[in-house]
């Protein structure tokens, strides 16, 4: 119901001035302003077309009765504000905040079709949610959702809290926008939710780093062994660069041709990726991080097909290409990997490590290695490079927010030198050699 929209604006912006002044009125009991008289415009427009809907057998006398609620200000549908707050924020969260933002919207316009009167046969819930004015959908209605989510979906309360958070969102940006009066009638609807996600996440098997013989196993696998996939070259090196930059999952398989930096860099100056905003989970992430020189042959094999291809920035791991919400690189490149995992380490394996223990296995390595006295792999340095905010308001308020290039090189050194395990680089290293061979 834009139209209904657009009319209720256009009135709104008419003086309230008369049509014709000169012409005396008794106390003015019958004189027509200027927006008096677009909106008997607009009805005898109304009029017509509910006529011409009716001849056509349609339902003209709930579109005549929906639009004059919409004209007179009783409802505002939702599909034009759900424009104006995709647009705002556009310019405040990431591609992957918005996803779930309609991820959101999708599930909440399927849970108001089963509890609305909706049209028969309805094949798109949300063209008919944005139909609905926001006035129109009570709070006892909105209050049901929660329940709806995670005993009619069977969703957890995590996910049941985040998909709640994009909708209170939505109608805080309509009382801003003084829309809808408030207060929102999302308030409090997450209200135990944290406490039952603790609790569900302690029933859950807990996350951890790899073993070293899990570590030992995994890297000397054949990703191709048994299979005819496209996956085994991106697993191979994709798991090399985890474990020894502790980048995320994401971060790695979009890395392009633009993000290696340091390449034409002094001698004696490591390589080293470049995490931008587009790819970061937080402010934090954004970041540079050197490459080990174990890391460099992986690199340059992949950076010499990228720079073969003509395109400017082409990326590194074109296998790796976007799907699932927010459309990331590493979608695909997930499911394979776990198959992967799987195959080598069992079933067993399953909710206890996954391609994000790479990332534990880092921190624990920049740890024991700091231990054993490489003092660049202490705890601030290593939050920095992880893409972590800092631990203390000293650190995040008073300190320099980027130390020199070659402290962070020495992290890196110092972790491999002092806190790795020899089996673990003898194993990362060995399939390397084999490659090259």
């Amino acid at each position: 119901m834009s139209d209904a929209l657009a009319a209720r604006q256009e009135i709104q912006a008419r003086p309230e001035t008369l049509v014709n002044p000169d012409i005396p009125y008794n106390d003015n009991e019958y004189g027509l302003t200027e927006r008096d008289f677009c909106r008997d415009f607009i009805l005898d427009e109304l009029g017509d077309r509910v006529d011409t809907l009716r001849s056509h057998g349609a339902n003209g006398g709930e579109y005549g009765r929906k639009f004059l609620n919409i004209l007179d200000g009783k409802e505002t549908p939702i599909g034009p504000l759900l424009d104006r707050w995709e647009t705002d924020r556009n310019c405040t969260v990431s591609p992957a905040s918005l996803a779930l933002d309609k991820t959101a919207f999708r599930i909440f316009a399927a849970f108001v079709v089963e509890h609305e009167p909706a049209p028969p046969a309805l094949k798109d819930p949300m063209a008919f949610l944005r139909t609905k004015g926001i006035e129109t959908l009570s709070p006892r209605l909105l209050g049901e959702f929660p329940e709806w989510l995670m005993h009619t979906k069977g969703l957890s309360a995590k996910t049941t809290s985040s998909r709640i958070s994009s909708l209170k969102s939505f109608w805080d940006f309509c009382i801003r926008k003084h829309i809808i009066s408030p207060p929102n009638p999302w308030n409090g609807a997450t209200t135990g939710l944290k406490k039952r996600a603790l609790r569900q996440d302690k029933a859950k098997p807990q996350r951890r780093e790899f073993s070293e013989e899990e570590l030992v196993c995994i890297l000397s696998a054949d990703p191709d062994e048994g299979r005819r996939w496209r996956w085994g070259a991106a697993i191979r090196d994709l798991m090399r660069l985890a474990l020894l930059t502790g980048a995320r999952e994401n971060e790695l398989c979009s890395l392009t041709i633009q993000r290696i930096i340091n390449q034409d860099g002094a001698k004696g100056t490591l390589w080293g990726i470049s995490i931008l905003d587009s790819e970061a989970k937080t402010a934090n992430s954004v970041r540079c991080v050197p490459l080990h020189p174990l890391l460099r042959p992986i690199i340059a094999r992949r950076l010499s097909a990228a720079i073969a291809t003509g395109e400017p920035d082409a990326p590194l791991f074109p296998e790796c290409t976007p799907g699932g919400t927010g459309e990331k690189r590493c979608f695909y490149f997930a499911k394979s990997f776990t198959l992967f995992r799987r195959s080598v380490l069992g079933s067993a394996s399953d909710g206890v490590v996954n391609f994000h223990s790479f990332r534990k296995n880092f921190g624990t390595y920049m740890r024991r290695a700091h231990i054993a006295g490489a003092t660049e792999c202490s705890m601030s340095i290593t939050q920095k490079l992880m893409g972590h905010a800092p631990s203390t308001l000293t650190e995040g308020v008073y300190m320099e927010k980027e130390l020199p290039w070659d402290i962070y090189e020495k992290a890196i050194l110092g972790m491999v030198d002092k806190g790795l395990p020899e089996c673990v680089r003898l194993a990362a290293a060995f399939r390397l050699v084999r490659i090259s061979e």
